[in-house]
């Protein structure tokens, strides 16, 4: 059987096909929580999303460079809502991550620290930051429009919304629908101008 070529010597084809990288990034995740990246494998990846080893070594030369495209993968799509409403767009920051922010994800790359810690730098930095900022940005606005008290302490406010995202899912799983805009209806009263609805 001849050897397999090194993928970064590949002339560049055809554009890759979306639903192919999203079904490889999907796999990636999926073997990173059950397997941890020890065990992880490229051609194990690709069986697992149903591809060509080839079609995954064009894309991610490496393990690492794999996990960290899934890593970013899961933070795509992110809105950034600015719909005139601080609560309602809050509430919509919050329920995405709801949605969309994988714990499994989160707590392997925090048992993979002291072996990896490039990859929680990395989940940091495409993730976690982006994620927080989005609350940052909204409530900036809410600010701007006088609809939010001025000496709001951003950080705080925006650790306390994604951090209550966290704490319900590791206490009783992932939070169902409508739970997002509970939260929100909870700390509004201390965001507010004093005599804001």
């Amino acid at each position: 059987m001849p050897a397999e070529k090194d993928p970064s010597s590949r002339t560049p084809g055809r554009p890759l096909d979306p639903e192919v990288d999203r079904a490889i990034l999907t796999a990636a995740g999926q073997m990173f929580v059950r397997d941890g990246f020890q065990n992880m494998t490229l051609p194990g990846v690709a069986a697992a999303a149903g591809v060509a080893k080839t079609t995954v070594y064009r894309r991610y030369p490496s393990t690492v460079e794999l996990v960290l495209a899934t890593i970013l993968h899961l933070n795509t799509g992110a809105p950034v809502p600015d719909t005139g409403s601080a609560r309602d767009d809050l509430a919509t920051v919050l329920d995405f991550a709801r949605k969309r922010f994988d714990v499994s994800v989160t707590g392997t790359l925090l048992a993979e620290e002291r072996e990896h810690p490039e990859l929680l730098e990395a989940a940091r930095r495409q993730m976690i930051v982006p994620a927080l900022d989005r609350f940052r940005t909204v409530l900036r606005a809410g600010i701007d429009r006088g609809e939010l008290r001025a000496d709001l302490d951003l950080d705080a406010i925006a650790h306390a919304l994604l951090g209550s995202f966290f704490l319900s899912y590791l206490e009783s799983g992932r939070p169902r629908s409508g739970w997002a805009g509970q939260v929100v209806a909870t700390l509004w009263p201390a965001l507010i101008v004093d005599g804001a609805d």
